[in-house]
């Protein structure tokens, strides 16, 4: 067997190992920094505006997917 093989080989068996849990780590810090931002986010909306931007985000989505929401407030033709 050539040194080139060996080398190889063991290059090969050390990916083996290595690559999975490279992969995974990244994932945990992808992770965590995605809870970080979530937090930062939440802690930079004033709590009198979240219920607004929270309807606001529900909206937008609800356009995306193609659907109405329906407004808020007094009924037309309710005589009140």
């Amino acid at each position: 067997m050539s040194l080139k093989d060996r080398l190889q080989g063991r290059l090969e068996k050390l990916a083996d190992d290595v690559v999975p849990l490279a992969m995974q780590g990244l994932e945990d810090v992808r992770r965590r920094i995605d809870e970080l931002n979530c937090s930062l986010a939440s802690r930079s909306i004033p709590d009198d505006r979240r219920s607004r931007v929270s309807e606001l985000s529900l909206r937008q989505k609800a356009e995306q997917a193609g659907q109405r929401l329906v407004e808020k407030g007094p009924k037309k033709g309710s005589g009140k």
